[in-house]
């Protein structure tokens, strides 16, 4: 279960940067799904840093357990705000990947919550560890 910890982090710096990328587009797209950034336009564009902000600190091992319940409350509000979005059937482009999704146009899906619910495991996982 420890190679989750550097995983985490590498994936989360990884997915941070592309959306950095397209850093406009992403808070556009994030914002039409997830709760928070629904109300706070300041979070949206926040997201990215504070992904890269949490994957180093995994890869640094930085108050693990403090990173992975922030990670987990993140993960929560995402799998609330895709399953509301999947359930009124919008027409999202998910910002999930960034600049990567956008140019390959990647609906919000299934995939998405299945994303979010497994960092979300992975997550507690590192929790109880």
């Amino acid at each position: 279960m420890e190679w989750m910890i550097p995983f985490m982090g590498w994936f989360l710096i990884t997915v941070g940067i592309l959306k950095i990328l397209d850093w406009k587009r992403f808070s556009k797209n994030f914002s039409k799904y997830d709760l928070i950034a629904m109300k706070s336009s300041l979070y949206s564009k926040s997201y990215p840093l504070i992904e890269l902000v949490i994957g180093g600190a995994f890869l640094y091992s930085w108050n693990i357990k403090i990173i992975a319940g922030v990670l987990l409350a993140l993960m929560i509000v995402g799998i609330v705000g895709v399953s509301n979005a999947l359930k009124k059937n919008k027409k999202i482009t998910c910002a999930c990947l960034g600049k990567l999704g956008h140019h390959l146009n990647i609906p919000l899906t299934k995939l998405t919550l299945m994303e979010n619910i497994i960092m979300s495991l992975m997550a507690i996982a590192i929790l109880l560890l």
